[in-house]
């Protein structure tokens, strides 16, 4: 009689957690391709190099005089008629990051190279100064941009503002707000009885920026994308923020629960895109999002996207599968093509 070999108890171990780890990869497939996606993202070389023959380079040019945090910096390129101004803001929960940040540094080297006046500008973080500091920052310094056009040689009767993350949450802030409203910074020359003009904005560009911190959690919570896996992601945020829970809450100074109705509305781009402050409803608007980012919901692009086409405004939401948060492939020379004719597109 042949005898039958027998197998190791080991063997049947591993098969039966292989099943169950199968079983909860079907289970939750989105949330493991989702993880998957942040974890194995690939990167761009990024040209590193400190030289630019192309044009005219102004580092650390301050716009105000509050806080040397307060400046700019600023690529003109040679060209025979002025270029048009590419205001560029960088992204860093509020809480980290300057002018110089690998995406605003994509950014500023491509378009530069393309026939783009890039400004990047830098502004005061929440350890230095709450909200709304950093939105008149921006404010301020685009209206020294605006005023000191011809000295610096671009044309500011053509101009776009582009932001990422929380700089995208800036950019948007800052087109969407009334001209007049959080102009509290006195950019240099202003005066408190004589403030320079602020422009109107040809386009908009938003990458994937935090636009409601009231729905922050909702929306991640309609993707399925448990609290915890948030929490692990944005982990490094704790070593700043101190006792308050998230970058919002510490940006704000106050919890959530404790804010008021008006500090929601105040502090909620959406609030300010519905109710058209800018008095230009048919502005421009490109907003790009990655659909794996556990950093910002790309349901914030998505409620952006509703409530400007509800008011009349030309939008366009691009969604890219499987980018996460700041991802590279967001800034790929295709890419960065396409809004490159986007914002070509919208100059009046």
């Amino acid at each position: 009689m042949k005898e039958t070999t027998k197998r190791p108890v080991w063997l049947y171990i591993v098969l039966g957690v292989l099943a169950v780890l199968l079983l909860v990869l079907s289970f939750y497939h989105k949330l493991t391709w989702t993880i998957g996606s942040n974890l194995f993202a690939p990167t761009l070389k990024l040209d590193t190099s400190e030289t630019w023959d192309g044009g005219v380079t102004y580092s650390h040019w301050a716009y105000a005089e509050d806080s040397d945090a307060q400046y700019f910096d600023l690529y003109v390129p040679h060209a025979d008629a002025p270029a048009p101004l590419f205001v560029l803001v960088h992204g860093g929960g509020f809480v980290s990051g300057d002018s110089q940040t690998r995406q605003a540094q994509f950014m500023y080297r491509y378009f530069r190279d393309h026939g783009f006046a890039c400004a990047s500008i830098n502004y005061r973080l929440a350890a230095e100064a709450p909200f709304p500091a950093a939105c008149a920052d921006v404010k301020a310094a685009v209206r020294y941009l605006c005023r000191n056009a011809e000295t610096f040689g671009f044309d500011a009767s053509r101009i776009a503002i582009w932001g990422e993350s929380a700089g995208g949450y800036l950019a948007t802030f800052t087109a969407l707000t009334a001209p007049d409203a959080y102009a509290d910074v006195l950019c240099i020359g202003e005066s408190e009885t004589e403030r320079f003009a602020m422009p109107a904005f040809d386009a908009l560009v938003d990458y994937y920026g935090v636009l409601d911190f009231n729905t922050f959690d909702e929306d991640f919570a309609a993707e399925g994308i448990p609290a915890w896996v948030i929490k692990m992601a944005n982990g490094w945020t704790n070593n700043v923020t101190g006792a308050f829970d998230s970058f919002e809450e510490y940006w704000l100074r106050k919890a959530q629960k404790d804010w008021t109705d008006f500090e929601r509305n105040d502090a909620n781009v959406l609030y300010h895109a519905e109710h058209c402050e800018n008095g230009n409803p048919a502005l421009k608007t490109l907003i790009v999002h990655g659909t794996a980012d556990i950093t910002v919901s790309h349901l914030q692009s998505v409620s952006l996207e509703r409530i400007l086409k509800a008011n009349g405004a030309d939008v366009t939401l691009k969604l890219v599968n499987g980018c996460k948060h700041a991802d590279d492939r967001l800034f790929t020379n295709e890419l960065l093509g396409e809004v490159e004719a986007f914002v070509n597109a919208s100059f009046r």
